[in-house]
């Protein structure tokens, strides 16, 4: 009955736009809402003694289609990326060494889940950004001295975001150190300064599908930016807001363990 309500009032709904309406299972008026956007359909009841939520794959119009094709294309001559000849060893200079080193991110790294260069140019810790294939896409650099800026600098043109390690469950973090310093317990997402535009959420709704739980780890001075993305991904996958008081690839292994998995809410 839910599903059908749900094809009912989608079918017509232009993509991008939400209609607000009486829930069909609590009675709630005007409690209800349901938002097509990059080709999902999401659903929720806003009272909060009900529990119904959820999101599905929508079926797309003529201009839906066309919209996903010229989207593709797009990525596709973006995601083309070479390395630039400055890119070097990075266990050869001292400078991205010490970096890698008091963030904790060389776990990750001699785990084989982050691939880390030193662009000697630019003198820059530069994390590789690879596909779901392992296909490297883009670059993010780290500026090792303070004084230059920006202090994260992206190399290529792609949105794909930077992921580290292999768990069923996953951590949603700000930057790249701080997705290296987590990836040991769980699967490190870094948001890479990402705004909360459409289409970010949707590639993070499609890349957290298939995880069992989600940790919101941003920045403290990100609250408002955690609430909202709790509120869009627990469409479709548990996940709680952790809080924390510094970035966490200022924290050891075990600290991080302790932080994600007792001090969420």
């Amino acid at each position: 009955m839910l599903h059908k309500f749900i094809d009912d009032h989608s079918n017509n709904l232009q993509e991008g736009n939400s209609e607000r309406l009486s829930c069909p299972s609590c009675g709630g008026i005007n409690t209800f809402t349901i938002t097509k956007m990059q080709g999902f359909v999401l659903w929720n009841c806003y009272k909060a003694s009900c529990s119904v939520r959820g999101g599905k794959d929508s079926e797309r119009t003529k201009s839906d289609i066309a919209n996903k094709l010229r989207s593709n294309y797009h990525v596709t001559c973006t995601e083309t990326f070479l390395e630039p000849d400055s890119f070097t060893n990075f266990r050869e200079h001292p400078k991205p060494n010490y970096y890698l080193k008091k963030n904790n991110c060389m776990e990750a790294i001699d785990n084989g889940d982050a691939t880390v260069k030193y662009d000697y140019k630019m003198n820059r810790a530069v994390f590789l950004i690879k596909n779901s294939d392992g296909v490297v896409v883009d670059a993010v650099g780290r500026a090792l001295d303070y004084r230059m800026m920006p202090k994260w600098y992206r190399y290529g043109k792609s949105d794909a975001l930077f992921t580290c390690g292999s768990h069923s469950v996953a951590a949603i973090v700000e930057d790249v150190a701080s997705a290296c310093a987590i990836s040991p317990i769980a699967t490190g997402i870094a948001l890479l300064g990402t705004n909360l535009k459409t289409s970010s959420l949707a590639s993070l709704w499609k890349l957290l599908k298939g995880f069992d739980h989600v940790y919101l780890c941003l920045d403290p001075d990100a609250t408002r930016k955690s609430l909202d993305l709790h509120k869009y991904l627990s469409y479709i996958v548990p996940c709680s807001v952790v809080r924390i008081k510094d970035d966490l690839k200022y924290y050891n292994k075990e600290e991080i363990r302790k932080l994600v998995l007792n001090n969420k809410y």
